[in-house]
């Protein structure tokens, strides 16, 4: 599968619609190769496990199409969320901010989200991968967020030092910080003080 280059040693499997997989990123690390959302496209496991060098995944949250493809790479280790290990039986639960070196410095930490619960992101440098965490979800058949958790998430990115976040199933996928948490304060003033929700 084609590798698309976003900055030195980053780069990312684009998302397909058919099979639904998400977008899959990848950092070349000195020792490890760090792929956020292993996707569901049976193509891209094959393509990773020809590369010769360890792998560690992050996985955003729960969805097949950031997970499917999880018992089909071949891995060295998993960090996810508490709600996706219920699902992946495996790997490593995030619960607070965790660094690694690896010749940059690779910032997991958790994502309220209103789109999945437990969701996680990834920061390397100037950017940082957020999976579906900016998303709504469904509720009574509408699209909705839940006010306190948009709040949350949007005090957690403001903290996040990348300038660009990285947005899976987005056209653009590379975003600039800014505008994205400028859209989800929009989306957060719209809120009804009286109601936990907000429609959209």
């Amino acid at each position: 599968m084609e590798r698309i280059k976003i900055a030195e040693r980053l780069f990312y499997i684009k998302a397909s619609e058919n099979p639904l997989s998400a977008d899959v990123g990848i950092f070349e690390g000195d020792k490890f190769m760090w792929i956020f959302d292993i996707g569901a496209d049976e193509s891209v496991p094959i393509s990773l496990n020809k590369i010769q060098k360890p792998k560690n995944a992050v996985i955003s949250h729960f969805h097949p199409d950031h997970m499917g493809n999880l018992g089909h790479a071949e891995l060295e280790n998993i960090y996810l969320g508490g709600n996706t290990f219920k699902y992946a039986k495996c790997g490593t639960v995030i619960e607070d901010d965790v660094l690694f070196d690896d010749g940059e410095k690779i910032h997991i930490f958790p994502l309220p989200s209103s789109h999945a619960k437990g969701s996680i992101g990834m920061e390397i440098g100037d950017y940082a991968f957020l999976g579906d965490a900016t998303y709504s979800t469904m509720k009574q058949g509408r699209a909705c967020y839940n006010a306190s958790v948009l709040k949350e998430e949007i005090a957690v990115l403001k903290n996040l030092s990348a300038k660009f976040f990285l947005i899976s199933h987005d056209e653009k996928f590379v975003r600039p910080k800014e505008e994205i948490i400028a859209e989800l304060e929009e989306i957060y003033n719209k809120r009804d003080p009286k109601e936990s929700f907000i429609w959209i």
